[in-house]
């Protein structure tokens, strides 16, 4: 099956080859002042090669889709290009001298529609630049650390989770890992689009693919293969360009049933002139005429060319869209929803000061249970016992309670840290002072607690895990399509296998497959085959299901009794430099943005303030999450949930049923999981930059199918009229099609929306 750069390459020869005879046909034809005696002959032979190996593309497609029953645009141009060419060849042998020829139509209307296939051709390979170079930024190499403290080269692809791995300056880190020695920056803008390096330390995870730029680093691997960030994020933008957006679906159905009707019209058009004129000549004129204008190019290029620059742009942009569907929702956008940790504030909470009668072994009890969670106050925890030089407490059975707190099992018991409100309700008595002087000064208070000799029965811990059995999305390669009818033809023959869900898409060749019933790759691959195309399945994955409840873990039962306070750690976030400018950015596109958070109402406020936010929705639980996102639905309003914790999960799926949840791309991969976006940056500049963008791509797609249904309702017309000959109805088809393409290229130049803001304040041109 050959690729889209081959078949490129192929329209670029045949366009090559066809031209030079073509120009000299069309300029004999048309100037008297060239004709020569038996220029009609020299015409025809230099048509042939033309209208025979230069339309074979065309005519293979007709003849494909006529042994399977189907007619696609493709059979209009053949049909088109053969009657043209067919009526010449009549009117050459027995029409006389007076007999009209339109071997310079049948020529002209093969060269502009190589033109217009060569233009796609290019502009879906071009569309798939940006996820070939997301997926060659990996290194290739990794120096391993061995046991013995020796270092081997070996490939990146044999680096196992847990093995110990060295980058130097100026090196791709090889897969994503949390560094265990040196410190440096690291350059992110391949993977997230952030310019500025981050500055990483002991304990700070990295992407794979991300540069070194000048420190010496020990990198502990985490995640490999098909598991790593870059990886992940390839596969939802391949994912997404293999989509449609409903607007994309009512264009492929009108089409499929487009090309019917058309050869309808031509054949009435053709009897109609036969009967009311007599003139065979202008019959076969208009009848071809209309063929050849009606040819919906255009229109099969309208949505899915703007789908592909506008997701590829994204992706460029660090802003994985995971489906074309949700180009729609953004349209009506209207209010968002705004977690306060890691979403406006950089999450990196700092450790004020332990109230404890004796802190370091507060601290040091704390960093042991909060080692193994990724949320940020358990991060900073860890990273104030480092600066400390304590030793974390021993834990095993690390279990954690979403949106609560944490526990695990010491030496002698039960240790636990979370929020005061939690303790309350497991009947521990917490210093109740304390906790309201840090909230008071808009602080985060942080209990830790210790059960001595409790004991971990069946009794006082509840599974809440689901043993669902995930689904599995299948990736494949379709050649040999050429319009909406044969992209609908593959869609029904797949459907009808029990449990198979599947999406196709003309301009990616390929097919999305969601499978909730076991098929194998050869069955899927016969299916696709029998219908008539070439198939090759290119990737198979597990989907993650979405978790219906925000639950995670297991819950303890009330009360806890023997419970020791052993202190309380107060902590404190920074709001991120960008954003207020984010704020105002999403204001600028008419979104009310609403701050929901489970911190107190205080440093909620203070953050609000800092970023011009006046609507803020404080000490909230994760179900109340979820339930404020609903009953902002349920007031009519269409909401965006941007979150990046595990605690945020629940509400970003519920965003997802009548609107959009969009994840940073620093935050979990459960937020990531259930987030129709995820903001690879985790710059709240780039949510606004989501919705422009997808706004922008939509309103291109309007344009785009206005255009192509405003030039067929107009040329058709003329056309059955004999106002319009094949060469003239050719080359309009044609320049309908480049201007569709030509408008969907301009989305490759959307800059980040807070950019453009940028450099209208500076008077330089975005």
């Amino acid at each position: 099956m050959r690729s889209v750069l081959d078949r490129a390459q192929d329209l670029r020869r045949r366009l090559i080859v066809t031209a030079p005879p073509t120009l000299v046909v069309a300029t004999v034809s048309m100037f008297h002042s060239l004709h020569f005696p038996g220029w009609q002959w020299v015409v025809a032979i230099l048509s042939l090669p033309v209208v025979t190996w230069g339309a074979w593309p065309f005519h293979r497609s007709a003849i494909q889709g006529l042994r399977h029953g189907t007619t696609t645009m493709d059979t209009l141009v053949s049909l088109g290009v053969t009657a043209s060419t067919v009526w010449s060849l009549w009117a050459l042998l027995w029409g006389g001298e007076s007999a009209m020829l339109y071997f310079e139509g049948a020529c002209v209307i093969v060269l502009f529609l190589l033109i217009g296939r060569y233009a796609e051709a290019r502009t879906r390979h071009r569309a798939g630049d940006a996820l070939r170079s997301l997926l060659s930024m990996g290194t290739t190499t990794a120096h391993r650390i061995l046991p013995d403290g020796t270092r081997e080269d070996v490939d990146s692809t044999d680096l196992q989770v847990g093995d110990i791995f060295e980058v130097r300056p100026g090196e791709s880190i090889a897969t994503d890992g949390r560094i265990i020695s040196g410190e440096s920056a690291i350059d992110t803008s391949m993977l997230t689009g952030e310019s500025v390096p981050r500055d990483v330390a002991p304990g700070d995870d990295v992407a794979g693919a991300t540069i070194n730029t000048w420190g010496a680093l020990e990198v502990e691997a985490r995640r490999v293969g098909s598991d790593t960030a870059l990886a992940k994020i390839g596969r939802m933008v391949s994912e997404a360009q293999a989509t449609k957006a409903p607007i994309q679906r009512l264009a492929d159905t009108i089409s499929s049933v487009f090309v019917p009707v058309v050869l309808a019209i031509s054949a009435a058009t053709l009897i109609g002139w036969l009967i009311f004129s007599g003139d065979v000549q202008a019959a076969a004129t208009a009848a071809v005429a209309v063929l050849v204008v009606a040819c919906p190019c255009a229109l099969g290029l309208a949505t899915p060319t703007a789908l592909l620059v506008g997701s590829g742009r994204a992706s460029q942009l660090g802003i994985v869209i995971r489906s074309a569907e949700i180009l729609e929702e953004t349209r009506k956008i209207d209010t968002i929803v705004l977690d306060k940790t890691g979403t406006v504030t950089t999450g990196n909470l700092a450790v004020e000061h332990v109230e404890s009668s004796d802190p370091d072994v507060t601290l040091a009890l704390a960093a042991g249970i909060e080692a193994r969670s990724e949320h940020p106050m358990a991060r900073s925890i860890v990273r104030a016992t480092q600066s400390r030089s304590l030793t974390p407490v021993a834990t095993r059975r690390f279990v954690n309670h979403s949106g609560m707190g944490v526990s695990a099992l010491i030496d002698g018991g039960l240790a636990l840290v979370g929020r005061p409100e939690w303790f309350t309700g497991l009947g521990i008595s917490i210093p109740e002072d304390i906790v309201r002087t840090a909230r008071s000064r808009c602080a985060t208070p942080i209990v830790v607690a210790s059960v001595p000799g409790w004991d971990e029965s069946p009794s006082t811990i509840h599974a809440d895990e689901s043993d669902a059995e995930s689904p599995v999305r299948v990736d494949m390669a379709v050649g040999g399509m050429t319009c909406a009818s044969c992209v609908n033809r593959v869609e029904r023959k797949l459907g009808k296998l029990d449990g198979v869900e599947a999406h196709v898409n003309l301009a990616t060749e390929s097919a999305s497959i969601l499978l909730t019933r076991d098929h194998g790759d050869d069955e899927l691959v016969h299916v696709v085959e029998a219908a008539g195309y070439q198939a090759r399945v290119r990737s198979r994955t597990s989907e993650t299901a979405e978790p219906s409840a925000p639950s995670i873990g297991r819950q303890l039962d009330a009360p806890l009794t023997g419970a020791q306070v052993h202190g309380v750690i107060v902590l404190r976030d920074q709001v991120k430099d960008s954003s207020a400018e984010a704020i105002s950015l999403l204001r600028g596109l008419d979104i009310e943005p609403i701050l929901l958070t489970g911190d107190n109402q205080g440093a909620a406020d203070v953050v609000a303030d800092q970023v011009g936010i006046t609507h803020v929705i404080a000490d909230v639980l994760p179900d109340d999450k979820r339930d404020v996102v609903k009953r902002l639905q349920d007031e009519g309003r269409v909401v965006a949930m941007v979150g990046d914790g595990v605690n945020d999960a629940a509400a970003l799926a519920q965003a997802g049923h009548r609107g959009l949840g969009m994840a940073m791309g620093s935050g979990t991969d459960v937020a990531i999981q259930v987030a129709d976006i995820t903001l690879v940056s985790s710059d709240l500049r780039a949510a606004a930059t989501a919705i422009d963008l997808s706004r922008r791509t939509l309103r291109v797609i309007r344009q785009n199918l206005v255009w192509a249904f405003g030039y067929n309702v107009a040329a058709i017309p003329l056309a059955v009229a004999g106002m319009l000959n094949p060469m003239i109805a050719a080359g309009a088809m044609a320049l309908s099609s480049v201007c569709v393409v030509t408008n969907s290229l301009r989305l490759r130049r959307i800059s980040p929306l807070g950019s453009r803001q940028r450099d209208a304040d500076t008077g330089h041109p975005a």
